[in-house]
């Protein structure tokens, strides 16, 4: 087959192979007369999984009145198998893949913090202001759908429907995912969702001194992307990617069991900071950053947030827009289905990323989405992600 595309341009695999392994650079090859292929299918599974919530009230019932915080981490991983998301390769692929950093470490975290403000309450050193809700997330591997069920939900009973703002409704979002391999620093992330967070880490990390390195995004691939699309403050603890991510030997001997309670406590006196203050954290909304997420070659940047358990809705429905992001300026919504871009049809993600890669950067085109069973068309002016 490699001869056949090549035979075009009168070249062969093997003289092509000969000349690149000399170490010299080879440019594209023209292979002109030839058309591909390719049939598709495409299986959904539909399964179930499980949120496991908690609150902790500050009366003897939750108060829906004053805005909750909410501390979670999530609490699946890839399992037997590794399934597409695994780094493992062969008969590794296969075995059980333990997650003992990803993420048993930050959901043990947000279990410790729970079990030491209720004790703390027990004892009358709480003062609390607003309820706390305890989370563990089912789904975030597969593209944070419970996290994203439970707000789709939280503000359809609010505010009748699921895809409204949650602003002043959760106070904010503290999120552990990945607390367990500290090496030289933790890093919070989502600093910049707030005007809070630089003072409220300073102080509370001032018993701990604990090295900490603060990065401004609150889009991440984690759970706290879920609320700050919604309009919420999030803090994201982390302690770095490493060799074992997403492979079978993330194992619980590699966990680093001091730095890890350290860290747990460092978000727990966060949340008792902000779980005894009327004030609610302030929201900044940012851009997300344009390089994050793409795929090679693909340049232009909408700020659209896909949702990934959409099931056999036509057209690509989203879950969030990056609030400054074109698609945020020309009006596109979360939950709006987009239908159709530029002169092309939308039928499911695939299209959507391949018209993408045609869009041209700063080139005015049409978005038509369908809202609440209406059709909308909207302007909207590509970005770049460079």
């Amino acid at each position: 087959m490699g001869d056949k595309l090549l035979s075009g341009a009168g070249k062969t695999l093997k003289a092509l192979q000969d000349k690149l392994d000399t170490g010299d650079l080879m440019g594209g090859i023209n292979c002109e007369g030839f058309k591909l292929g390719v049939n598709i299918a495409i299986a959904q599974e539909k399964k179930t999984g499980r949120n496991v919530l908690g609150m902790l009230c500050k009366g003897s019932e939750p108060d829906f009145h004053i805005a909750p915080l909410i501390i979670g981490a999530h609490i699946d991983h890839l399992g037997s198998g590794g399934g597409s998301n695994s780094r493992a390769k062969g008969d590794d692929l296969r075995k059980i893949h333990f997650g003992a950093d990803d993420n048993a470490s930050g959901t043990a975290g947000m279990m410790e913090i729970a079990q030491w403000l209720v004790d703390l309450k027990k004892q009358g050193k709480l003062d609390m202001k607003r309820d706390i809700l305890f989370a563990a997330w089912s789904g975030e591997e597969l593209g944070l759908l419970g996290s994203s069920h439970f707000v789709e939900s939280l503000a359809k009973m609010i505010k009748g429907d699921p895809n409204a703002k949650l602003t002043g409704m959760i106070a904010a979002c503290l999120n552990m995912d990945m607390i367990g391999r500290f090496n030289k620093t933790l890093v919070l992330q989502g600093v910049g969702s707030s005007s809070v967070w630089t003072k409220e880490i300073e102080k509370r990390n001032a018993p701990l001194g604990l090295p900490i390195s603060a990065q401004a995004d609150a889009h991440l691939a984690t759970d706290s992307t879920t609320f700050y699309t919604r309009g919420i403050p999030t803090l994201n603890a982390f302690t770095g990617a490493h060799e074992d991510y997403h492979m079978p030997t993330d194992t619980a001997d590699k966990i680093n069991y001091d730095k890890a309670a350290q860290i747990a406590k460092f978000m727990g006196l966060v949340a008792r900071s902000l779980s005894t203050t009327h004030e609610v954290p302030d929201y900044i909304a940012m851009e997300a950053p344009k390089n994050q997420g793409t795929r090679t070659g693909l340049r232009v940047y909408l700020g659209t947030i896909p949702d990934y358990a959409q099931g056999d809705i036509k057209g690509v429905k989203l879950s969030g827009v990056s609030p400054v992001g074109p698609a945020a300026k020309a009006g596109v919504q979360a939950g709006d289905i987009i239908v159709k871009l530029g002169n092309k049809d939308i039928q499911n993600i695939y299209d959507y990323t391949y018209i993408m890669g045609e869009l041209k950067i700063g080139e005015q085109t049409t978005i038509v989405v369908q809202r609440n069973g209406q059709t909308v068309e909207m302007k909207l002016t590509p970005g770049s992600r460079d």
